[in-house]
């Protein structure tokens, strides 16, 4: 039988019909998907007042091509690298950006999905950052600490503060790299401790981890803002004092967490995250020393150590600062050294003979050190010292005596030093925290009382 010979009914023909659009609508919704490209979802940051530690990211329609090779640029210039996970692109700054900076991103056409799809036409946006601000711990009305917030001090002249938090007691705090949010500890009538973050305007207060019949604290950020490593200490016994410490990671979330080691009874304290989220360090009080873990492979490393004190990073490479003592039979001193993680090799910073050397904190360019230097067995006040990462050019940036500084922190700029610092020829003297300008060596009071000064960039 031919087909012409077939005789079609009027259902048959409305059901060929109707299969042939739907042919034809395919074709076309593929054609036109072709034709649409690769689409941008989102993008950021987008606020006049952005992070100087803002990362840049775009959130396309589909996970992107792993081989693509993305072109993108700020305006002014900045050096960085480009990563993607699925639909999300990330540029990384090698550094801070400029405060009160309008910055312009562009990213060419020709970013490739995984489905062959192409950005048809260049994304373009602009945000401007903000000048960084000053956080402390202060106290309220009540004799409370509290978390506060202030501008740099301008010409002199201070500014009044701005109280983020009406917690029963502040302990203490950390920002998030993009200084987007800050976790902190809020102390219980039991003798215990929380875990609440907050965004940067003290909006947005929430528990972020109840620590039942524990004490949690001295939190410290993940590079990506992802995870914050925390110290658990037991109490069993309400109003005991606190066990030793070990180490937990925290969904900064989700508040999901989990113990950082297999081996939930490791202990471990100051914990310090590298750069690149490669390293963690922490003291190991049980091994008298620095443990140095790469979270990659799973290599480790013991760097002996007396002081038990935290590691510090350098913001450019895997190189960590630290203080330790040598002994002799007649005296000691206590010197900074750099340990490179990757060659395991120790340098030591400080000047040969009687120094006592603590409290390093680097640049953010990596180029230079802070840190406290006094007389050892003498009663005046450690001063703040400045050198070179090699350990050259070390020069006092105080002179007093009476005045015992530190610890230190730089502006993401570079420009300036956030310190506290206690005068040790009053009585019953508070600490109070200052602002070095390292140009000029202009000191500026930011708050008094006040403790552990940190930047909101």
């Amino acid at each position: 039988m031919s087909l012409a010979s077939l005789k079609l009914s009027r259902f048959d023909h409305v059901v060929i019909s109707f299969l042939l659009g739907i042919l034809l609508l395919t074709g076309f919704v593929i054609w036109r998907g072709d034709q649409l490209g690769l689409e941008v979802v989102a993008f950021s940051p987008t606020a006049e007042q952005a992070s100087t530690q803002a990362i840049v990211q775009i959130i396309f329609n589909e996970p992107l091509d792993p081989a693509t090779e993305p072109a993108l640029s700020l305006e002014p210039p900045v050096t960085g690298t480009i990563s993607f996970e699925r639909e999300t692109l990330t540029f990384w700054p090698a550094q801070p950006l400029s405060t009160d900076m309008t910055y312009r991103v562009s990213l060419t056409a020709g970013v490739v999905s995984e489905r062959g799809r192409r950005l048809l036409q260049p994304v373009t946006w602009e945000f401007r950052t903000r000048q960084s601000r000053i956080l402390y711990l202060g106290l309220d009305a009540s004799e409370q600490n509290q978390i506060y917030v202030s501008e740099i001090p301008a010409g002199g002249q201070g500014t009044l503060p701005t109280q983020l938090t009406e917690a029963p007691f502040v302990v203490d705090f950390s920002v998030a790299p993009d200084g987007s949010a800050i976790v902190y500890t809020i102390l219980r009538d039991d003798g215990g401790s929380d875990l609440w973050i907050m965004a940067a305007d003290g909006s947005n207060q929430r528990k972020l981890l109840a620590c039942v019949e524990a004490a949690c604290s001295n939190t410290s950020w993940s590079p990506d803002g992802r995870r914050i490593i925390y110290e658990w200490r037991n109490i069993p016994t309400p109003g005991a004092p606190p066990g030793a410490p070990r180490l937990w990671w925290l969904d900064a979330d989700t508040g999901e967490t989990v113990p950082v080691f297999q081996d939930s009874q490791l202990l471990g304290l100051g914990a310090r995250l590298s750069a690149d989220g490669r390293w963690l360090s922490f003291v190991s009080p049980i091994d008298q020393g620095i443990q140095v873990y790469n979270l990659e492979d799973g290599s480790a490393l013991l760097i002996s150590n007396q002081m038990g004190s935290p590691a510090v990073w350098n913001p450019q490479d895997n190189a960590l600062l630290m203080s330790n003592i040598s002994l002799s039979e007649e005296q000691w001193a206590v010197y900074l050294e750099k340990v490179d993680v990757e060659s395991e090799e120790r340098t030591p910073l400080s000047q040969q003979g009687d120094v006592d050397d603590s409290s390093p904190a680097w640049s953010p360019d990596g180029e230079w050190i802070a840190f406290g230097r006094k007389q050892p067995r003498t009663p005046m006040g450690r001063q703040l010292w400045l050198m070179r990462a090699d350990g050259s050019d070390a020069h006092a940036l105080t002179n007093d005596a009476d005045v015992h500084y530190g610890p230190f922190a730089w502006s993401p700029d570079g420009r300036y030093i956030l310190l506290q610092r206690y005068d040790l020829a009053e009585p019953y003297a508070r600490a109070a925290i200052g602002l070095l300008e390292v140009g000029t060596g202009i000191m500026r009071e930011v708050a008094a009382p006040g403790t552990q000064p940190a930047w909101l960039p």
